[in-house]
């Protein structure tokens, strides 16, 4: 049984698809945060301005919600306001013209019409998150081979996520588009995990032997993978996090080849063949050819932007927009991390230590740490990447053991 035959039909998937872009379109009404005030503004951003004033606009220091995501993210915005379909929805009235200018934070109250629009912009972006399901649980079948409801039941689970949903079209966001993107890379790599490598086979007689096995199109897979997550990473720079383990995944298992040294021994007037060990040997060319796909892919987006007047201040007010260090770890109260706990625990260590009789020599050594000292951006990328580490090693033991298990089968 074909991991094709056992998937979804694709018209399940497409009736699934209706039903709960009903269930989200009677959502349109429901109490919608700030964050869609932001992305409204981006809408506005991108249809007014030119390309050159989009991380600089402010609507002269009316609004918080400038522009703060990659290029990428921020030409997808483009296309949505820009698009024949918006242009005719604004020609026939429709749509207020109010709902793509540029506003004050003061003054920003939309249409019931411009809700809708913009609503309905992301129950149609899920079709990313549908396709993304659907060749991740999938690809799934390439490893659970023997059984087909976890295919099933991986697909309906992820579509169907009450959380989600919630996130996207209650709170507004494009969180269902992006987690497609990163299904379509997760499907990629693991359609390319079963590929097949070149392998020398060296006869101690003398006789050369060259087995090379075709695997451009698993290969293919991977670098679609890495391609896939390259787009991601220009879309939101939040999974910046998971680019570590792309690395060491692919830089083990797609960087790397197995190759065996075959002996042939004769016994009693008969030739046997002896496998040697397993060697792991860097291929510069398989690197360089991931290299080059990842960086069109991620650098391509940005492109529009240098080629302005000033490139070198486009990059700087990118990063700056992009990474914000000014303004703190929790930048509000409903940015819930661990430095969210951090700070929650410095305001409670801060009125215990007022409150509580402590005696003096233990209150001037603990002083100078209430409240606790905010962490600078520096120690924070160290710690982050100090956590990463368990899973990075791990990313490259997957791909180790990936190579190896191919070895023993071959």
């Amino acid at each position: 049984m074909t991991a094709a035959s056992t998937a979804l039909p694709i018209k399940q998937v497409g009736l699934i698809f209706l039903i709960l872009s009903a269930l989200k379109y009677f959502l349109i009404p429901t109490y919608r945060s700030t964050d869609f005030d932001v992305h409204r503004n981006w809408l506005a951003i991108t249809h007014h301005l030119p390309i050159s004033e989009w991380y600089f606009d402010d609507v002269d220091g009316g609004t918080v919600h400038t522009l703060d995501y990659p290029p990428l993210f921020a030409l997808f915005e483009s296309f949505l306001s820009n698009n024949y379909i918006t242009k005719a929805l604004l020609r026939s009235g429709w749509l207020d013209e109010r709902c793509l200018e540029l506003l004050p934070d003061a003054d920003n109250e939309p249409s019931d019409n411009c809700i809708k629009f913009h609503r309905c912009t992301v129950i149609l972006s899920d079709v990313v998150l549908f396709i993304g399901a659907y060749l991740a649980s999938t690809s799934i079948g390439k490893v659970l081979r023997d059984n087909n409801r976890p295919r099933k039941l991986t697909f309906l689970l992820i579509v169907t996520n009450p959380g989600l949903i919630m996130l996207d079209h209650v709170h507004f966001q494009y969180n269902g588009m992006m987690l497609g993107i990163l299904l379509c890379s997760i499907a990629c790599t693991i359609n390319g995990t079963n590929h097949t490598m070149e392998n020398d086979t060296t006869d101690q007689l003398g006789e050369e032997k060259s087995e090379t096995k075709t695997c451009q199109s698993h290969q293919l897979w991977e670098l679609g993978g890495a391609a896939t997550f390259a787009a991601l990473l220009a879309m939101k720079h939040l999974y910046l996090t998971l680019a570590p383990l792309y690395l060491c995944y692919l830089l083990r298992h797609h960087c790397f080849i197995v190759k065996k040294e075959i002996s042939y021994k004769n016994y009693n007037n008969r030739k046997e063949k002896h496998q040697g060990e397993m060697k792991f040997c860097f291929s510069w060319k398989r690197f360089a050819i991931l290299a080059v796909v990842t960086l069109v892919c991620f650098v391509g987006p940005f492109i529009p932007f240098l080629m302005r007047s000033n490139p070198i201040g486009q990059l700087e007010q990118m990063l700056k927009r992009l990474f914000p260090f000014g303004r703190g770890l929790v930048h509000d109260y409903w940015a819930a991390n661990i430095w969210a706990l951090y700070l929650f625990a410095s305001r409670v260590a801060t009125v215990a230590f007022r409150r509580i009789p402590i005696p003096d020599d233990i209150r001037s050594l603990v002083q100078p740490f209430i409240p606790f000292p905010e962490p600078t951006p520096g120690l924070v990328a160290i710690i982050l990447l100090l956590g990463l580490v368990p899973t990075i090693i791990y990313a490259w033991k997957v791909g180790t053991s990936s190579l190896k298990r191919w070895w023993q089968l071959n």
